[in-house]
């Protein structure tokens, strides 16, 4: 018996399951609610795990050696959703089942601050909590700490940067447009953890843009409008990295990558699948996380009005990106483009190659877009979205080695700003004191 329940309190999925069973229960649910609402949560794990295992990691693996053909260097292509579910398989499930407890643990704390301190801000980006928390405890695990050790180091950390990233951002929020039905409550703020990227965009903005010129008023070209889809620009994208390594690396060579393999299909094929796989994976995957976090934020959500007065949400980034499309695809764009060029210098500087991440450039970029026009119109949505590739591309490459050395031996990192600069802070401070 005993060891049944270790055995559930290992599996991350399950584990979520029974909490959000239990604060479904606290909020008085009926019971075809109750059961719905763990089957999801538990189905979204599911997709996590197979997303990432059977499409996203098996594409990854094969532009990383075409890369490497092409470059003569090792291509590393930072995304948190990748990472972490790499790390779970490689760390194991004693490290699963403690980032598992710490995503809870860390969302109860952000409940607790804003209960008692002036910082009203609830995160509702569980997913980046998840993230977080895991990112800070590979860390705690390279200096040797034991893994619930160095979880709870993370959870706490995590806590309190669930109060301070919003607080950070509330003011630029004041200043987007046209988002009233995001007001209904009163203030809200952004609960993703790029917060450090949107809060340099939005400095940035201030100091050298021109609210006058507000990029919604541009009309985007309809012959490339199709980019403005997540899935379609993915895809495209990704097949566009794939045949410029290949044309690089010589077909002949890439054809013969492809027969050792055994898949003996033509190349035009194999990329189209490869980019295909990638961009399916990545949707599927972002289901899969939408499908628990959906299921368990509102268990939080229904806690915190319950014990906090006038707490303020901190949301998705997505959930701003129908108010300002236009910015969100200039931050795309130029947030891309900047994130390659810092990646051609990083061999230079000792690094490892960093390929910008499709999806952390649509989400970061589009979001260092909306606050950079918001505080310094089309101006300040280049400038913001081009800062934001520079330092989150410099930051995945200072950050990977260290992910590496604590056994996470796999091309990808963490991509978003906030993960590499806590994750950073928190190596600089532990060596310290070691």
């Amino acid at each position: 018996m005993l060891q049944f329940i270790v055995d559930i309190l290992k599996d991350a999925g399950v584990l979520v399951s029974i909490f959000t069973i239990l604060g479904n229960i606290a909020q008085r649910k009926n019971v075809n609610d109750i059961i719905v609402s763990a089957i999801r949560t538990y189905l979204g794990f599911i997709l996590l795990f197979s997303s990432a295992g059977l499409m996203i990691s098996p594409s990854l693996n094969h532009f990383s050696h075409i890369f490497m053909m092409a470059f003569h260097v090792k291509g590393v292509v930072p995304n948190n959703e990748v990472v972490i579910v790499e790390a779970m398989q490689q760390l194991g499930s004693t490290y699963t089942s403690a980032i598992t407890l710490g995503l809870i643990g860390a969302m109860l704390f952000n409940i607790l601050l804003a209960k008692i301190t002036p910082l009203k801000y609830v995160v509702l980006s569980g997913h980046h909590v998840f993230f977080m928390v895991s990112c800070l405890t590979i860390i705690g695990l390279l200096h040797h700490y034991s893994i619930y050790t160095s979880a709870i180091i993370a959870t706490l950390i995590t806590g309190v940067w669930c109060i301070i990233s919003p607080a950070m951002l509330v003011r630029y929020c004041r200043q987007i447009k046209d988002c009233d039905d995001l007001r209904k409550s009163g203030d809200f703020s952004i609960g993703q953890f790029g917060s450090t990227s949107y809060f340099l965009a939005g400095w940035l903005g201030e100091k050298l843009g021109n609210k006058m010129y507000d990029a919604e008023e541009i009309k985007i070209p309809r012959s490339i409008g199709f980019l403005q889809n997540k899935q379609v620009s993915t895809f495209v994208l990704m097949l566009l990295f794939f045949a410029i390594s290949t044309l690089i690396a010589g077909v002949a060579n890439v054809q013969q990558y492809i027969d050792v393999k055994g898949a003996h299909v033509n190349i035009i094929l194999y990329l189209l699948k490869q980019a295909g796989l990638f961009s399916a994976g990545v949707f599927v995957l972002t289901c899969g996380v939408s499908m628990f976090i959906e299921e368990l934020i509102p268990a939080f959500k229904g806690f915190s009005e319950k014990i906090i007065q006038k707490s303020i949400p901190a949301i998705e980034i997505y959930s701003l990106f129908p108010y300002s499309s236009n910015a969100v695809f200039i931050g795309f764009v130029c947030c891309t483009l900047s994130g390659f060029i810092t990646m051609t210098a990083l061999p230079f500087l000792g690094y490892p190659v960093m390929v910008p991440s499709l999806l952390f450039t649509f989400a970061s970029g589009g979001g260092a877009g909306i606050i950079g026009n918001a505080t310094g119109g089309l101006r300040g949505a280049v400038i913001g979205s081009i800062a934001c590739g520079v330092i989150s591309i410099a930051g995945s490459a200072i950050i990977y080695q260290p992910i590496y050395d604590a056994g996470v031996h796999s091309p990808t990192t963490y991509s978003t700003t906030d993960f590499t600069l806590l994750g950073i802070s928190l190596h600089g401070i532990l060596s310290f004191i070691h």
